[in-house]
């Protein structure tokens, strides 16, 4: 009897050595994933911004292409036939930046949608051309989706070819 009562004991103590290895590793692992989460939210931040610095870049060093742009977010018909492509590929370059700040908004803490809504608000051109052009057929269903609310919502709010106002989060304003 006292041999079966010890090995028991000895049964329950490997258990329990082995639910705490066990545990060990549960937290190795949780710590690894957090590490992992950290390193790919700072991936996705600094994709951000690369493609944000290199689209300003572009536009800083060529007069040429920072008038087409400007004209076009305004007025897509001011975009001759010549450069409707290049304007097309840059809009959805900066499209493409703002999706990836709504995707990953809870990784990144930019808040979702808002740099689109403003950019979509403050753009008639650039809502035509999205409207008009094949912009829609160049980008993937998911993306198509949230745009296409988006530019529905403003162009309800302010018409086709208006401006909405966003007003600043600014929190401190006397």
């Amino acid at each position: 009897m006292d041999l079966v009562v010890i090995a028991q004991i000895i049964t329950g103590i490997a258990t329990l050595i082995v639910a705490l290895v066990l545990v060990f590793q549960l937290r190795q692992q949780n710590n690894q994933l957090k590490l992992q989460r950290m390193d790919f939210t700072q991936q996705i931040k600094n994709q951000i911004v690369e493609r944000r610095t290199n689209t300003v870049l572009t536009q800083a060093t060529n007069p040429e292409i920072a008038k087409i742009m400007q004209n076009g977010r305004y007025d897509y018909s001011t975009v001759d036939n010549d450069h409707k492509t290049f304007f097309h590929q840059m809009l959805i370059t900066t499209l493409e930046l703002l999706l990836m700040k709504n995707f990953y908004s809870n990784e990144t803490g930019y808040e979702k949608s808002l740099h689109l809504r403003e950019l979509l608000g403050s753009s008639p051109g650039s809502r035509k051309a999205y409207r008009d052009s094949t912009i829609r057929q160049q980008m993937d269903v998911e993306s198509v989706k949230i745009l296409d609310e988006i530019v529905r919502e403003i162009d309800e709010e302010v018409g086709l070819d208006g401006i909405l106002e966003t007003k600043s989060t600014y929190p401190y304003k006397k």
